[in-house]
């Protein structure tokens, strides 16, 4: 049988100790001494085994009980929602992408992060999630987080026993979630980033609840949040992207039906200037840029008084899609928008820390003022 390249690398060094300690020393001491170094050297190795197969038990927010290892270097994402989150509190332990970054993302969040293997997604349209590549890559883990779905728990049973490959799921479903998301991350990844992440998340929604118990219900802003090509989609109260707006403001989209996806619900132009809303948030690829000069939209409200935005979106827009972590960040935002007096506070520290914090960058006052250019008063 012909050597592995790993034995005959072992054969070797194990030659160069022996002749080493024969060339130090004529007698027994000498052989007795590197005799003690390599017995030395054999119990690090089998520390090292040991702790390579440590483990642990870890509940996921399914209750189901996975095994995995009690250091958790190298995971991977499920899907966009879960790489999302893993970018914000553990970018350097990804073994690769859900989906491709923009170049304006990885300005953001790094460049490195161009150079990982994309392993697509379990779950959405796509489907198309590669495991061969993902066991390739040898994550210790894969997390799948969001809103958990009808069959998840045997899905990941299944998917577990694919891979070889301990698979968990956390619950992201709303606002309130997030902080309770990244706890479950900080004991998961034994990540003191992620428990500030938690404290931050938990500060930022308490300090804006607190603030919307102070304006009744019949003084909140009439607002619509209006996403297409057309502006004529519209994310509607209930609906599980709407959390911002149903939380601080009147959401004048009300269907007997709310959209869960990120396209919202079809409304149509006539029945938007029926609810006639006084504010109005148009999603990154809407017609911000051009709905001012139709005639068609003149007579609404909000384009007529120029109460209209554009919500910021680089890396991730920050009211929804996703509806995840990134809508703390809007979440801030809209609530000062449509209470700019309430807060006492600049929106311009405010927006520098959540960019630090949860990307790692930065933020200059160039890229602070490209990402307001359409998001406040005075530029609307």
């Amino acid at each position: 049988m012909k050597a592995t390249d790993g034995a005959r690398a072992a054969l070797s060094r194990r030659a160069v100790v022996l002749l080493a300690c024969a060339a130090l020393a004529l007698g027994g001491a000498g052989l007795a001494g590197c005799a003690a170094g390599q017995a030395a050297g054999g119990d690090q190795a089998s520390e090292q085994t040991s702790e390579q197969a440590a483990t642990r038990t870890f509940t996921d927010s399914l209750g189901r009980e996975v095994e995995i290892p009690e250091s958790v270097e190298r995971v991977a994402a499920s899907g966009p929602v879960a790489q999302q989150v893993l970018l914000t509190v553990a970018p350097e332990r990804m073994v690769g992408l859900s989906s491709q970054l923009t170049e304006e993302q990885l300005a953001y969040l790094g460049e490195d992060l161009a150079d990982l293997p994309v392993f697509g997604q379990i779950y959405g349209g796509k489907g198309d999630f590669n495991r061969e590549a993902v066991a390739a890559a040898d994550p210790q883990v894969v997390i799948d987080v969001g809103e958990p779905k009808d069959g998840i728990a045997e899905e990941l049973d299944t998917l577990q026993d694919q891979l070889g490959v301990p698979c968990v799921h956390l619950d992201s479903t709303d606002l309130t979630s997030y902080a309770d998301l990244y706890e479950e991350l900080a004991e998961l990844l034994g990540s003191d980033h992620a428990r500030e992440l938690a404290d931050y998340c938990r500060n930022a929604y308490d300090q804006v609840a607190s603030v919307m118990t102070e304006v009744p219900e019949d003084q909140r802003v009439r607002a619509a949040y209006l996403i297409g090509d057309t502006g004529t989609n519209a994310m509607a109260r209930g609906g599980f992207q709407s959390g911002i707006l149903d939380m601080v403001c009147d959401n004048v989209v009300e269907v007997d039906d709310p959209s869960s996806s990120g396209k919202g619900n079809e409304i149509g132009l006539e029945q938007i200037a029926l609810w006639d809303p006084d504010l109005i948030v148009f999603s990154d690829d809407s017609i911000y840029d051009t709905v001012g000069d139709d005639p068609a939209w003149a007579g609404i409200s909000a384009i007529k008084s120029g109460t209209y935005f554009e919500v910021p979106a680089t890396p991730y827009n920050w009211m929804s899609m996703p509806a995840s972590v990134n809508q703390i960040m809007g979440l801030q935002w809209f609530a000062r928008l449509c209470y700019p007096d309430r807060f006492d506070d600049d929106l311009r520290d405010v927006v520098g820390e959540y960019y630090r914090l949860f990307y790692g960058h930065e933020l200059t006052d160039e890229e602070y003022a490209e990402l307001m250019a359409k998001a406040t008063r005075s530029a609307s």
